[in-house]
């Protein structure tokens, strides 16, 4: 399974209210439409962890494959929520990870 993270802070001026409001009612709804997406996780840092970091929020978009994690990021769907999300996100990185679930 390839795992894609991002992380991204809040870009300056954007309340978390405003950004949540946001992110909950549209940029989720509309990455759930990527094609081949087979999990989708959205984090938050904790409260008491904000102080400690310019990050705020972490997806993890699962993929079969990296051919599909690629193929996605270059379908309509991931184009729109991107262009859409440019506006709320501030500084962001993104990572592609072979993962591997190990439950206990």
């Amino acid at each position: 399974m390839i795992k894609v993270v991002s992380i991204w802070a809040l870009p300056p001026g954007m309340s978390e209210q405003e950004f949540e409001a946001w992110y909950i009612d549209k940029h989720v709804v509309d990455a759930q439409k990527i094609p081949g997406l087979r999990r989708y996780s959205i984090n938050r840092v904790v409260p008491e962890e904000r102080a400690n970091s310019k990050f705020y929020r972490m997806a993890e978009l699962s993929f079969d494959t990296l051919d599909a994690a690629r193929a996605a990021f270059n379908s309509p769907e991931w184009q729109y929520a991107f262009a859409d999300a440019k506006k709320y996100v501030g500084e962001f990185m993104r990572f592609y990870f072979d993962s591997k679930d190990i439950v206990r």
